[in-house]
């Protein structure tokens, strides 16, 4: 008796490490409400309200609906519609977020494309960007560019209304469309 008893006892564990085990880790997540991700590796991440990134390794896309908040973190590519923060983090793909975009020290390794009101990068490097037009905003669109901030390619701004205040560290280059460059 004590034979089938341990024999039903190790499959059952069996089934339940399998079904949630090791080959659950590192998996695509799903979240929603508020959700934390410390320094490990996903494949990616689709999540609906706030998210942070704390050392975290996102292979592939992060998608969000809601708020990102990134620290230390290496992205694959980026959608969010939503607030961004992003501190000492690379994006190595494209990036596109519908909302506001605020960035220290981060790179954006591929395009940026962005639709926001105003955008402000403290010592990034940027290879192009993108500033979409914001659906019922008139007013200009403003790219803060602060402290040592290089944007290496074309800068876009496609509703001819924008403004790119530049500090005299941060370097862009001459491929400037729908913007005037104001130096601070």
């Amino acid at each position: 008796m004590k034979k089938i008893n341990f024999i039903v006892a190790s499959t059952a564990l069996a089934w339940i490490c399998h079904g949630y085990g090791m080959d659950k880790i590192n998996k695509p997540t799903d979240s929603y409400g508020f959700q934390r991700y410390g320094k490990k590796t996903v494949e990616s991440i689709q999540g609906h309200g706030e998210i942070i990134l704390d050392g975290t390794i996102v292979l592939e896309l992060v998608r969000i609906n809601g708020n990102l908040n990134a620290e230390e973190s290496a992205i694959g590519s980026l959608q969010v519609n939503g607030q961004v923060d992003l501190k000492n983090c690379v994006v190595n793909n494209l990036a596109t977020i519908n909302g506001s975009l605020h960035a220290d020290n981060t790179k954006f390794l591929k395009e940026l494309s962005v639709a926001s009101e105003r955008i402000t990068l403290k010592t990034c490097s940027v290879d192009s960007l993108i500033i979409r037009e914001v659906s019922g905003y008139d007013g200009i669109q403003v790219l803060d560019l602060r402290i040592g901030t290089k944007i290496t390619g074309p800068i876009v701004v496609e509703s001819g209304h924008g403004e790119i205040w530049l500090s005299s560290s941060s370097e862009i280059s001459d491929q400037v469309s729908g913007a005037k460059v104001v130096k601070k």
